[in-house]
């Protein structure tokens, strides 16, 4: 009997002594709750999107707590937690210029031929693996749908071939960004602005053989341009947001039609 209890009784004090140092060491190195981070953290949406440039809403909400990030930050949040957050921080903010997501692909089964009957697996990065994709364009969107798939806010939808990001239901929060395996998602103003719809980078005469609505380089744009906001970069078109006024004359003179204004004027599928 003697030779079971000793044991019974080692093992019990080792957990009772290391129940205390535990308690001691609760005590000794407990942190005091922040309210203030507390209170900016439960007013967060809690997607932990990144879309604030900080490690999910925690990291957001400690940062604003410590005073190294402003209230602006959360845009699938919207007006509302930018109201809340600021009200906690006890400062203002003013309007905030809504961004959205844009496809910068135009190509449509309209528009655009693929090269190969692809019957692999159905995702854009698989696609993307086998020689780019089965279209012509090595730069358009493969339609396969990545994007919506990630897309917790019923933003894109597959429409003809390519995906349709509603400007209206997005929320920016950058998912559909990170799952395009050819970065054709861009950030941009939701209006007031003109985007050009396409990506490809090959050269003007290329282009035309492949696509019927992609940049050919003609300059046009670039020529018209009241502001000097459009340049070519890697053989593509591209207007500086920052400077566009949204006039449309790049978009009435461009002879390949790829260049919208915002908000697209798109009929999406119900």
């Amino acid at each position: 009997m003697t030779e079971i209890m000793i044991p019974i009784a080692i093992v019990g004090g080792m957990g009772l002594i290391a129940g205390v140092i535990l308690s001691l060491a609760t005590i000794i190195f407990h942190k005091p709750v922040d309210e203030k981070e507390e209170k900016l953290r439960s007013a967060l949406p809690g997607i932990n999107c990144g879309a604030c440039s900080f490690s999910g809403c925690d990291g957001y909400a400690k940062a604003m707590a410590q005073g190294n990030a402003g209230a602006t930050n959360c845009t699938p949040g919207g007006p509302t937690t930018r109201q809340a957050l600021s009200e906690i921080l006890g400062v203002e903010v003013g309007e905030i210029e809504k961004v959205a997501a844009f496809v910068r692909c135009n190509g449509t089964c309209e528009h655009t031929n693929s090269k190969m009957d692809y019957a692999g697996t159905t995702t854009c990065y698989g696609a993307n693996q086998i020689f780019g994709g089965q279209q012509e364009c090595l730069f358009g969107c493969m339609g396969y749908g990545d994007c919506q798939a990630v897309c917790e806010y019923d933003a894109i939808q597959i429409v003809d071939g390519i995906a349709k990001i509603n400007p209206a239901k997005c929320v920016g929060c950058l998912k559909c960004l990170a799952a395009c395996p050819k970065n054709l998602i861009k950030m941009l103003p939701a209006e007031n602005t003109s985007i050009v719809a396409c990506s490809n980078q090959d050269k003007g005469g290329g282009v035309r053989k492949i696509c019927d609505v992609g940049c050919i380089t003609c300059k046009r744009c670039v020529k018209t341009c009241p502001e000097k906001a459009i340049k070519i970069e890697n053989n593509v078109a591209v207007i500086d947001p920052e400077r566009c006024i949204n006039c449309g004359e790049c978009v009435e003179i461009c002879p390949q039609n790829c260049i919208l204004q915002m908000p697209v004027k798109e009929k999406m599928p119900s």
